[in-house]
């Protein structure tokens, strides 16, 4: 028997021949780290440590040749690099201008997968030929990235179809060049104080987990029905265009859904001259639609860079690609409807007090000095014609981890999905103002939450929720009564000696004062907005009684709520 057919010590020939796929990785990995060493030699970038990250102007042209050069290796390097680089491109608040201006022009088209190559995955997925599933195939991509490529096709009911397919054999490849870029990163981020400062490791490691997650299109599938679903069930299906997926032939590797017609913002802006006055109406939809999935929905589409948004032929807009989507639970949209009510107030005591009830100072942190340098961020940061970017959610972040706060993730995400959006409008319109649009537009919004039809929902709602409760209480008022008669009733008090008891006592009696009125005004309100309209004249109708009475409920109920968060907080 020849050496090679031996197995090694202590090994059976399976065993050894089960760690062949795993040898085969690393040296796989090897050779492409090998290539990719290659490559950043060829354009300059080696030894690594002199790269400069500085934003120093007498080493300005030196920044700008090595920006080239890195932009040249990237797209040299292809697959999960030039995706990493058009993600770096948008993080002008870690790079300096001359690595973002180069990166910026990374080629986002490159040569599509081979014909041969598609259409045996094609018909793999299918289980069928082509020409069985659709009635007509256009072989030449209409766009082709470094991870997938969309096809034109009609489907033999004569409806045009947009068909996405993941390239391939590229998602092992993305996986070891996440794995190796990661690695890379990681190397830098040891050898450079520079970029430890800037958190490049971290933005890595993120939009890595990212671009792995997205190679499964049945991802991109769900985000897109959920997104769908939540627009028709606000009634907002005019509003924007998302298009209607074709589930019955849409798997992990192909997705096929409604074909658009239209321009992207990027193609938008290529033109030569001024915008068209068409343009402006429809990004505002964008930004509306933007804020009521964040604030009300609770999912939100949330890279909306110029690719990602379209204005087709009638000037209605319209997203694509739903590998990215947010979701925010009930817990948070509330939080971020109270925090929203309070910026629209310009109570910065108030989005303080929000803020802490999402998360707690650390122990020892002065909660003052919080207080005053939050004002001085929202002042500054927030105010009139101020402009938001990542790197106004990185210094929200930054005060944050100075006070020890973890604030949810969920949120953090959302800010940074509004960076890209504000980045996106004014790509397109210089001048657009989105805090104010904003402000305008969630104002908007919230005024049609207290309109009567809204509140009679919440309040159903509520009153639905604090049921159980009440259909509990007097099995617990019985028990405590047969207690006291049997003698079997222990009550341990300390006499009120201590003066936080009398102050928790006294806390616990207004916070119960205020949910008694808030339940008695609440269940009034539902009795009037029910009733009838009664005929004749009469000095106040019920639906404007049921009304009043609606918001004297909820002012009940968010007092107790505020006054029990004091409460915790002292």
């Amino acid at each position: 028997m020849s050496a090679r057919s031996l197995p090694g010590p202590g090994l059976t020939l399976a065993e050894d021949r089960s760690s062949r796929p795993k040898e085969r990785a690393s040296l796989g990995r090897g050779r492409r780290f090998a290539e990719l060493a290659r490559i950043a030699r060829r354009n300059g970038l080696l030894p690594w440590r002199k790269l400069d990250f500085t934003t120093d102007l007498a080493t300005a042209d030196l920044r700008a040749e090595q920006a080239e050069g890195l932009r040249r290796a990237l797209e040299q390097a292809g697959g999960a690099f030039v995706k990493l680089g058009q993600v770096l491109s948008t993080r002008s608040d870690l790079l300096p201008h001359e690595y973002v201006t180069a990166l910026s022009h990374l080629q986002r088209d490159v040569a599509p997968a081979p014909w041969v190559d598609v259409r045996a995955m094609l018909e793999t997925d299918f289980g069928a030929p082509l020409d069985e599933v659709f009635l007509d195939f256009d072989s030449e991509p209409v766009a082709a990235a470094s991870i997938g490529q969309v096809h034109r096709a009609t489907l033999p009911s004569g409806r045009t179809v947009a068909v996405k397919i993941l390239r391939p054999g590229i998602a092992p490849e993305v996986e070891r060049d996440v794995d190796i870029a990661l690695r890379f990163v990681s190397f830098i981020d040891r050898t450079s104080a520079q970029a430890r400062m800037l958190g490049i490791r971290q933005v890595a490691e993120q939009y890595g987990a990212d671009l792995v997650r997205q190679l499964d299109f049945r991802l991109e599938a769900l985000n897109l029905t959920a997104l769908r679903a939540m627009q028709a069930r606000g009634g907002r299906s005019d509003d924007i265009r998302l298009p209607e997926l074709v589930e019955s032939l849409s798997s992990e590797r192909v997705l096929v859904m409604e074909f658009l017609e239209g321009d992207t913002i990027t193609a938008i802006n290529k033109r030569p001259g001024p915008v068209s006055a068409e343009v402006a109406p429809a990004l505002r939809s964008v930004l509306r639609s933007f804020v009521r999935q964040i604030v009300f929905d609770g999912i939100y589409h949330s890279d909306l860079h110029p690719g990602n948004i379209m204005i087709l032929p009638d000037g209605q807009p319209a997203l694509v690609d739903f590998g990215s989507v947010g979701r925010l639970d009930l817990q948070l949209r509330e939080s971020v409807q109270e925090l929203l009510i309070a910026y629209l107030q310009s109570d910065n005591q108030l989005i303080a007090d929000g803020l802490l009830t999402l998360a707690r100072l650390r122990d020892g942190a002065d909660e003052e000095a919080f207080r005053r340098e939050l004002s001085a961020f929202v002042a500054f940061e927030l105010g009139p014609g101020a402009r938001i970017s990542v790197a106004t959610v990185d210094a929200a972040v930054a005060i944050f981890v100075r006070y020890g706060m973890s604030v949810p993730a969920e949120l953090i995400a959302a800010g940074r999905g509004f960076a890209v959006l504000e980045g996106s409008l004014r790509s397109t319109l210089p001048d657009f103002d989105i805090l104010e649009e904003a402000r305008a537009l969630a104002a908007e919004q919230i005024r049609d939450q207290m309109s009567p039809r809204r509140l009679r929902e919440t309040l159903t709602t509520e009153l639905l929720a604090l049921l159980p409760g009440v259909r509990r209480l007097p099995r617990r008022i019985d028990r405590i009564g047969h207690a006291l008669e049997t003698g079997d009733l222990n009550v341990n008090i300390r006499l009120l000696a201590d003066h936080r008891d009398r102050r928790l006592l006294r806390g616990l009696i207004r916070q119960l004062s205020l949910t008694v009125v808030g339940v008695v005004a609440g269940v009034s309100s539902v009795g009037y907005l029910t009733t009838p309209e009664p005929a004749g004249d009469v000095a106040v109708q019920p639906a404007v009684a049921g009304l009043w009475l609606g918001i004297g409920a909820i002012v009940a109920f968010a007092a107790a709520g505020i006054d029990a968060l004091r409460g915790r907080r002292r």
